[in-house]
């Protein structure tokens, strides 16, 4: 019996879905069901089979009923299926122009039994339409013989997340789409389109960057094949779930050994909440936890990245800190080069260079907006300015602050390298990320390994990744937890206390000379 079973189940299955079908059909599940149903579902009814373009056709029927469920519908082109699906519609394209076809449709259920076949309907595609000439002239609302009524955008609703923006909008007339977008006007990031001719789209954009704002260009194909471009501006994806900025990584060096990547670093937390991300790009550093490829996850303070060098050199490797909550650090960042065999390039803050930040001008290139003065460093509330030398306690982490319109809208990235008072070779840096209100870039770094001067440099890059502005200045790390020290000069006048033991003390020794006199003097 149970036998018999699977192979109903396996001849049912065969003719819901045929192998010609699988390449079309709209994904979903579905089960077969043994039992006593024998009773198939009502016979749908056609309730519109419309020619949309010269190769596509939109069918649509009406629902069917079934004493248990209904599973799904099978749709069928001149006899042959073409289609099974779950929904009450199907867009058929691929035709012919000029084309005569018809459609049925049947449902069945779970337990596999066929609804009998839909009455047929039919209709012809469109013919192919010329190309407009030059000089026929363009309408954007009626049209008389000779002019050409183009699609125009009715409603367009732009609803973001935090990595995510849906497109939701209507033409008046039949098209297809492109979407492209980008963080400038060159829509550099990626493009999306439609295959089916419609009047109501969505298309949705994914792995954005919070709280940033993206320019967008949205083209309509119509027809005759002409594109053109109904809506252009910008949106902003929502921050993140919270505004706290987490403190990043310290110590971020990268090697190689062949073609794998050793990356090493100190973690500065001690939530059992916190973990670091690694995340991998060969084009720049990623600057979002979504924006390459994640090779590491977890609470360690080293990783092999195998083979990573095998394909692509150099690579771009950020490591953010994560909690629970959704709140995350800017990110720590370094590039690894592959330059012979065991041979080390640790390159932080993008430059050609590998002797730290030294010999840096404190101000480079005129046409940039961003000077000295308008950098920020955030320490116990106490906000220092970057032309300035300034003193950091190293027990305390601060924030480093660029304000939004201080920068060019081309901007690629801007990242902060500090370096090791000990080692000038050491230079952390970091990427700084824009705030959750939008008006400055930020980057939180726990405080200096040591006691001791350094150097830290502020690099602004466009979208050419050229470095289009740099800025550094000194800062001079001190442990302000380290007490007060005292000097026995100070004893006596800052030590009431120890003024009567030393009074007593000098009295004692008095009687005791004044006894060895007298002691003396009856000998």
């Amino acid at each position: 019996m149970k036998c018999t079973k699977f192979i109903f189940g396996a001849i049912i299955y065969t003719l819901i879905f045929p192998s010609s079908v699988l390449a079309v059909a709209s994904d979903f599940t579905i089960r077969t069901y043994v039992g006593n149903d024998t009773t198939p579902p009502t016979t749908p009814i056609l309730q519109s089979v419309i020619p949309v373009a010269s190769t596509q056709i939109d069918v649509a029927w009406f629902a069917s009923t079934d004493d248990v469920t209904v599973a799904g519908y099978r749709l069928f082109r001149d006899g042959l299926q073409i289609a099974t699906t779950t929904l009450l519609s199907y867009s058929d394209i691929g035709l012919t122009s000029s084309t005569l076809y018809s459609y049925t449709v049947d449902a069945f259920d779970t337990y596999g039994n066929f609804s009998s076949t839909s009455v047929s309907m039919a209709t012809t595609t469109l013919a192919n339409l010329p190309p407009v000439a030059t000089s026929t002239p363009t309408s954007t609302s009626g049209g008389t013989s000779g002019t050409r009524t183009a699609p125009v955008l009715v409603d367009l609703m732009i609803e973001t997340k935090q990595t995510s923006a849906l497109f939701t909008w209507e033409t008046s007339g039949p098209t297809k789409y492109t979407l492209v977008w980008g963080r400038t006007s060159s829509h550099e990031l990626g493009s999306v389109s439609g295959v089916l001719y419609g009047k109501n789209h969505i298309a949705n954009i994914t792995s954005l960057e919070p709280g940033t704002i993206y320019y967008y260009e949205l083209q309509a194909i119509d027809l005759r094949g002409e594109v053109m471009v109904i809506s252009s501006g910008s949106f902003t994806t929502k921050s993140s779930v919270t505004g706290e900025l987490l403190p990043n990584v310290q110590g971020l060096a990268g090697r190689t050994q062949g073609n794998d990547v050793e990356l090493s670093w100190r973690n500065t937390f001690s939530n059992p909440d916190y973990f670091v991300r690694v995340v991998r790009s060969h084009l720049f550093y990623p600057n979002n936890i979504q924006n390459g490829a994640v090779v590491y996850e977890g609470r360690a303070e080293s990783f092999i990245d195998a083979e990573a060098l095998l394909a692509r050199s150099p690579q771009y490797y950020t490591i953010f800190v994560l909690d629970g909550t959704g709140a995350v650090s800017s990110g720590a960042i370094v590039r690894v080069s592959k330059v012979g065999q065991g041979a080390v390039e640790i390159i932080p803050n993008g430059s050609s260079s590998t002797e730290g930040i030294t010999n840096i001008p404190p101000d480079m290139g005129d046409d940039a907006v961003l000077r000295a003065a308008d950098i920020t460093i955030v320490q116990n509330e106490k906000m220092h300015s970057f032309d300035n030398g300034l003193t950091l306690d190293i027990n305390v982490s601060y924030l480093i602050s660029v304000p939004y319109d201080s920068v060019a809208k081309n901007l690629k990235t801007i990242i902060v390298s500090v370096q090791n008072p000990t080692n000038q070779r050491e230079v952390s840096a970091y990427l700084l990320k824009l705030n959750q209100a939008g008006d400055a870039y930020i980057a939180r770094v726990q405080g200096s390994p040591v006691v001791g001067t350094a150097q830290v440099m502020v690099e602004v890059f466009d979208y050419e990744l050229e470095t289009v502005r740099r800025i550094s200045t000194t800062i001079s790390f001190v442990n302000a937890e380290l007490p007060t020290p005292f000097f026995p000069d100070k004893i006596i006048l800052y030590s009431p206390y120890l003024v009567p033991p030393i009074i007593l003390t000098g009295f004692w020794f008095w009687l005791l000379l004044l006894w060895r006199r007298r002691k003396s003097k009856n000998k």
